[in-house]
């Protein structure tokens, strides 16, 4: 079985952070920008990928802020490998056409209370919360 590791990263604006809506299986989910890692690619070489292709924007890792190990994903019930890091950016916010996305800067506390934020990203979050980078 192939493993499912994905690299996500965490965009902090004037206080708030980046989160990506997206339709995974049915289940509006909001979840931070990111995506699968492909074969050679380490999951920093494959975030660096992923916010370009999502976002259009340049960016640089910080630091990895949690990494769970393999869960099963209320969302389509198959198992991945989440890792999230915290990345500052360059550039402008551009969603290209072939992105089935729309974007939010949302506090802390409005990702804490949205039910279809996964708890990986909850705990990422305060994470980031806890090392005082928010």
């Amino acid at each position: 079985m192939q493993e499912n590791i994905r690299s996500y990263g965490l965009i902090v604006r004037k206080k708030k952070i980046l989160v990506c809506n997206e339709k995974i299986n049915n289940f509006n989910a909001t979840k931070f920008p990111g995506g699968g890692v492909e074969k050679n690619e380490t999951p920093e070489d494959a975030l660096i990928r992923e916010i370009k292709e999502e976002l259009s924007l340049e960016c640089s890792i910080k630091l990895r802020l949690y990494s769970p190990g393999t869960l099963l994903s209320p969302w389509n019930n198959k198992l991945y490998t989440p890792i999230y890091f915290y990345i500052e950016t360059k550039g402008n916010i551009l969603i290209p056409k072939n992105e089935n996305i729309t974007i939010d800067f949302l506090t802390s506390e409005e990702i804490f209370n949205k039910d279809n934020v996964a708890q990986p990203e909850k705990k990422a979050l305060e994470n980031l919360i806890k090392l005082g980078k928010l």
